[in-house]
């Protein structure tokens, strides 16, 4: 029962961080909500797992090649600083993309939102470092510490499973409540709005890279 217990504790306080620390907001949760209001609720959802996959490829390379990325600052510097171009030409795109009707778009395109959940949420490169971090916090708790590989498995999953059930909350709240958001938004153009909110999260990356600078 003890080998069980420690992996399922991993799990389940790894996914309530990976839950909070995905509030933010950041690419996946934007792809999910214009996936329902530009789709339906289906491609949101769609794009919520292509979303939370790369937590798992994150979580991976800081349980595997923790202290190798310690020790080789340039590649990583890369990683960070690459988010930057890409989510400036991704809002550059979405904001002079014509606001389409939203309300008659209902084409159901679930590879396409997949593929853009997954590939949004991998230039989210703070994932690795955040949990490096998390990983060097549970090393002063004994029934945190990731060692085996069953522990590591739980912690892996934890990460994936915590971001998927955010992303799916944030595809039925947007959902919930998308008429509302449609009759606002309209006025605005949606595109426009989403440009700008991805333009802002490239200025935000930019600004911490260069305080560390």
């Amino acid at each position: 029962m003890g080998e069980l217990y420690k992996p399922f504790i991993v799990f389940i306080v790894t996914a309530a961080i990976s839950f909070a620390g995905s509030l933010q907001l950041g690419p996946s949760n934007l792809t999910v909500i214009q996936s329902v209001l530009r789709r339906n609720l289906h491609a949101g959802l769609w794009a919520a797992l292509g979303g939370s996959l790369p937590e798992i490829i994150y979580a991976t390379a800081a349980v595997r090649a923790g202290i190798w990325l310690r020790t080789h600052q340039k590649i990583w510097t890369i990683l960070e600083w690459s988010a930057v171009p890409f989510l400036i030409v991704i809002g550059i795109v979405i904001f002079f993309t014509p606001n389409k009707s939203i309300e008659l778009e209902n084409t159901d395109q679930p590879t396409h939102s997949f593929l853009k959940g997954l590939i949004l949420g991998l230039l989210n490169p703070q994932l690795l470092p955040y949990w490096l971090v998390i990983l060097v916090q549970y090393e002063s708790y004994k029934p945190l510490r990731v060692e085996t590989t069953s522990e590591q498995a739980a912690f892996v999953t934890g990460t994936a499973f915590g971001a998927l059930i955010l992303l799916v909350g944030v595809a039925y709240f947007t959902l919930r409540f998308k008429e509302r958001i449609i009759q606002r938004m309209q006025r605005w153009n949606i595109n426009r709005v989403l440009g700008i909110l991805f333009l802002l999260l490239a200025t935000g990356q930019f600004i911490k890279l260069w305080i560390k600078v």
